[in-house]
């Protein structure tokens, strides 16, 4: 009888192990699965779409940008950004027919890559970003608090949007 009780009671040890093992294993598997979800959310959040109508640009950043367009773009797109002979506008229905639905990055790629016209390239990663946030300003997209970044991918998530969603 007495091996019998031994026997039961050991029995009934191993299976509260085995439960608490499986309540433990539970736990874990519940907060790896809750921590990867906040960094999905976090990845998400961080990657969420924009458009040049969220105020990608400061104005301290246009006003650079003004003084370089005038200097190094105006005399191929015109004062006014409208374009003048074989250079593109910049703003208006002529703009948005090549560049709506695009990113904000291929645009800028574009401008970094070929402009200007005389000597491609010239300008720095900054300077693109200034002359950027003038087109946007000029073509009436608001200013936000901080200025467009200069480095590759950037502007990846920023869709260029005539109208404002």
């Amino acid at each position: 009888m007495r091996q019998s009780l031994v026997t039961i009671v050991s029995c009934l040890a191993l299976a509260a192990c085995d439960q608490r093992r499986h309540v433990a294993g539970m736990i874990a598997r519940t907060f790896a699965a809750a921590a990867g979800l906040l960094v999905l959310v976090a990845v998400t959040a961080a990657q969420t779409p924009r458009t040049v109508w969220d105020g990608i640009y400061s104005e301290e950043q246009a006003g650079r940008g003004a003084t370089l367009y005038a200097d190094r773009c105006a005399r191929c797109h015109g004062d006014g950004l409208g374009g003048v002979e074989s250079a593109p506008a910049l703003t208006g229905s002529a703009f948005y027919s090549n560049w709506e639905g695009e990113t904000a990055e291929a645009l800028f790629e574009r401008m970094r890559s070929s402009m200007p016209a005389d000597k491609p390239g010239s300008l720095t990663r900054a300077q693109n970003a200034d002359v950027l946030a003038y087109i946007l300003q000029a073509g009436g997209y608001p200013a936000g608090a901080t200025p467009i970044e200069g480095q590759a991918g950037a502007l990846a998530t920023v869709t260029i949007r005539m109208y404002k969603p």
